[in-house]
């Protein structure tokens, strides 16, 4: 069991990662495109993106851990990247939430940081998944 927490943690890390040069390239892309002087068209883009962040969070969600067989290599990876993707995705509409966001509203470091936190409690939701099986068997 010790062996799917390290892989969580290496999973969520590298996610990190990628999050972090994703958020600077994905202010640059946006803010150099036609889509940032026109308020109407950030607007929709948003609402887009927010659909978006909904059903990556749902998939996020309705996973579990239980249905996992820990001893096969095979099933354990297959969980990982299935939730990898969908915590990959959340991230990314996350940070273009902040980027779009910023441009209709300006700064708002509350916002931002409610978008921090939401992600920091899909990698928490992650790791309790993980316990709660340990603690059920």
């Amino acid at each position: 069991m010790k062996k799917i927490y390290l892989e969580n943690l290496v999973k969520n890390i590298l996610i990190v990662v990628l999050l972090i040069p994703a958020y600077h390239q994905t202010q640059i892309f946006l803010l150099n495109s036609p889509v940032a002087t026109d308020k109407s068209v950030i607007g929709s883009l948003l609402a887009a993106v927010s659909i978006l962040a909904v059903t990556a969070c749902f998939g996020n969600f309705a996973f579990t851990y239980e249905k996992v067989d820990y001893k096969n290599t095979y099933s354990r990876f297959l969980a990982h990247i299935t939730t990898g993707l969908l915590m990959l995705l959340i991230g990314l509409s996350l940070e273009m939430t902040s980027v779009l966001s910023a441009q209709l509203i300006g700064n708002f470091p509350i916002f931002n940081g409610s978008l921090f936190i939401l992600y920091i409690a899909s990698i928490l939701f992650d790791f309790w998944d993980l316990r709660r099986v340990e603690l059920n068997k």
